[in-house]
């Protein structure tokens, strides 16, 4: 089928940037033709991309994305690469990667928090830490549950050395922990004021002793099989473990992370995806949110993926609260996503 037929089988009707939605009928006309879409990337992401990848194909039949997973860095590299239909990102592409490859076009998908967990037998259900208590223990410079209690005058239940699980695999998640981790500058801790000195990067070298594991489901399964563990990890897999309300040194207050309270961190008008959305001003707002991301590049690009871009803008978005992550639809996030959707052609 050449691109002009292409075009003309897929019919888009209208980007209704008010109403944040968007309408894609079927492909006209019977045939047999099927179409592969290809993504792979975060690991936070890929829950969400197998519930789309199900939910897609049940409306388009003729159609299948096959996700996979491999860390925010491999997603990027081989959309870059032209290896794959779309990338799955959990954080913002660094300057460099941006600057190296202008076709490579990122659309805002999904919003989420990333907090960090610890195994309920270290203080119950009860956990408050602000970003100075959060680097100390991160970068060593606490090592045990008593030391952290005298240096930051709290009560915590658990007793001896504080195991630390952390990412092994090059991950948006730990790019936004570190970035966040940066912040401990703005934080006032009232005892003790760390300096976060391991950088931001897709991949960090933790301190020696540190548990570093596979993706997001490693890291929950490690601090949840441990008694003395803490981790950071996305919000969606944070179940069974004892999310700690973290400090926003803009509103001062403690914020559970929620899909609620990621929410309000979106500004009410976005121009940058890469915004920062971190201890955002806005009353509630949980400060290490976040936007989940798709990358395409407009020299690999076929018709049915702008057909799936559509699709996930508009139907896909009432499953996410489903998988755990947070919507857009309505807000800033959705107004620049389907702009960016929509100025894209088959390549």
């Amino acid at each position: 089928m050449n691109t002009t037929m292409k075009l003309l089988s897929v019919l888009v009707v209208g980007l209704v940037i008010g109403a944040g939605a968007m309408y894609v009928l079927a492909p006209s006309g019977g045939g047999t033709s099927t179409y592969t879409i290809t993504t792979a990337g975060s690991t936070t992401l890929y829950p969400l991309s197998q519930e789309w990848a199900t939910q897609f194909h049940a409306d388009f039949p003729a159609m299948t994305v096959n996700p996979s997973t491999g860390g925010s860095g491999l997603g990027q590299s081989q959309v870059a690469d032209e290896l794959i239909d779309i990338g799955a990102t959990s954080s913002y592409p660094s300057e460099t990667y941006r600057t190296d490859n202008p076709n490579v076009k990122i659309i805002p998908v999904s919003a989420d928090a990333l907090g960090i967990v610890a195994n309920p037998a270290v203080n119950g259900s009860n956990f408050k830490m602000d970003c100075d208590m959060a680097v100390a223990i991160f970068q060593a410079n606490i090592t045990t549950w008593e030391e952290f209690e005298t240096t930051f005058n709290v009560i915590i239940a658990a007793t001896g050395d504080i195991d630390v699980y952390v990412r092994s695999d090059a991950s948006g998640t730990t790019a936004t922990f570190g970035s966040w981790l940066k912040k401990a500058v703005d934080n006032p801790n009232p005892y003790q004021n760390y300096t976060w000195g391991l950088g931001s990067g897709e991949s960090i070298s933790w301190p020696a002793g540190f548990s570093a594991v596979d993706g997001n489901p490693g890291v929950a399964a490690g601090v949840l099989g441990d008694s003395n563990s803490i981790g950071y990890i996305g919000l969606a897999f944070m179940e069974g473990l004892t999310a700690v309300d973290l400090y926003n040194p803009t509103t001062q207050e403690y914020v559970t992370p929620s899909l609620a309270n990621a929410l309000k961190a979106l500004p009410a008008e976005l121009t940058d995806p890469g915004a920062n959305l971190m201890n955002s001003p806005n009353a509630g707002a949980y400060p290490i949110a976040r936007l989940l991301y798709y990358l395409v590049n407009e020299d690999n690009l076929a018709w049915y993926v702008i057909v799936y871009l559509n699709w996930v803008l508009a139907q896909g978005q009432q499953y996410i609260s489903d998988v755990g992550y947070v919507p857009i639809s309505g807000t800033s996030a959705a107004t620049y996503a389907i702009s960016v959707v929509g100025s894209l052609t088959p390549s």
